[in-house]
């Protein structure tokens, strides 16, 4: 009888000791296929964009290690993965990882250059035992990494043109990431869901990354962010909601206070729209809403008691639990 190679615990051990060094190996520049861009550093930089590249640090360092662990999993004879070509997707899985390492170092240029501050990796907890888990995840961390680094490119375009390149080349190579995890995770074997992917804030995909981080395990400090309750799906999903129909979320109603006589939305951050709106039910921690019509890919959604912010870093300021990531198609 085989044993699950990957548990939680094991998981979190082999990442907790990873170390990643300024200067990557030339193994890992082999794998990934090309070290950290050698162009000239900025003469010059604002504290924004120093505040965007900390959380590009932070955030790859979660995802370089969730990979990693992964990856030692794929490479047992425990995880083969039967519906796809074994082989084909360590090697997949390899460059990935070795890329991930790459952006970490391209952030940690910049961060040195200018005499900030970088971080170390923290230990993680990944709730995955099985490859199909691991991709399904995968999917899903790195559609938040995709929104992330939308909104540093967008941050950056107002306040550091000079420096925008570089993320917008990291998201090219984060979407083929994704469109080979969709199909793996069997979401669907379609890699173009829709035709804009979807920005989330700084806050928003922090957040999102805190349940993965074993608590206190973070040695080498955290960005700076407003933690915001969780809000988790409880229904809809199979595993693709669909854009339309009724879905649930539920939230920790000690930590969110609410009242029947106050009204709620689930503001719905997808693609490049302005937020959308459907009215709430709550009672008890628990959400009921609907889906609106013309959703595609990854949305996210975020439980607030008002209809009026446009845009998802606006919503965020006003989010009372969330974002809950609902894959629509």
């Amino acid at each position: 009888m085989h044993t699950t190679l990957l548990t939680t615990l094991s998981l979190a051990l082999s990442t907790s000791a990873l170390v990643l060094p300024r200067q990557q190996s030339p193994q890992t520049i082999s794998n990934a296929g090309g070290a950290p861009p050698n162009v000239p550093p900025p003469t010059n930089i604002s504290s924004s964009a120093i505040a965007d590249f900390q959380g590009v640090n932070f955030l790859e360092n979660l995802e370089s290690a969730f990979f990693a662990a992964g990856l030692a999993n794929l490479t047992s004879s425990e995880w083969y993965h039967h519906d796809h070509d074994h082989d084909l997707a360590i090697q997949i899985v390899t460059k990935v990882q070795a890329q991930e390492l790459i952006h970490v170092q391209t952030a940690e240029n910049i961060l040195n250059h200018f005499k900030d501050k970088t971080f170390t990796p923290c230990e993680y907890v990944f709730p995955v035992t099985t490859a199909e888990e691991f991709f399904a995840l995968a999917n899903i961390i790195t559609s938040v990494g995709i929104g992330a680094v939308i909104n540093v490119a967008s941050s950056l375009a107002l306040t550091d043109p000079n420096l925008v390149p570089g993320p917008a080349s990291i998201l090219a190579i984060e979407a083929r990431h994704d469109a080979f995890f969709r199909a793996a995770a069997h979401v669907s074997p379609i890699p173009n869901p829709a035709p804009f992917d979807t920005r989330i804030s700084a806050a928003y995909a922090l957040n999102l990354a805190m349940p993965f981080i074993v608590p206190g395990s973070c040695k080498g400090g955290m960005p700076s962010f407003p933690i915001i309750p969780a809000l988790k799906q409880t229904s809809g999903a199979s595993p693709l909601t669909g854009s339309s129909g009724p879905i649930t979320f539920s939230f920790d109603a000690s930590q969110v206070k609410t009242d029947a006589s106050s009204t709620y939305y689930i503001g719905w951050v997808n693609q490049a729209n302005v937020v959308n709106y459907t009215p709430a039910t709550v009672s008890n921690g628990n959400v009921a809403s609907t889906i609106p019509n013309g959703l595609a890919g990854l949305a996210f959604a975020a439980l607030t008691n008002q209809s009026t912010a446009l845009d998802v870093n606006t919503l965020t300021g006003v989010t009372l639990a969330g974002p809950a990531p609902v894959q629509i198609s």
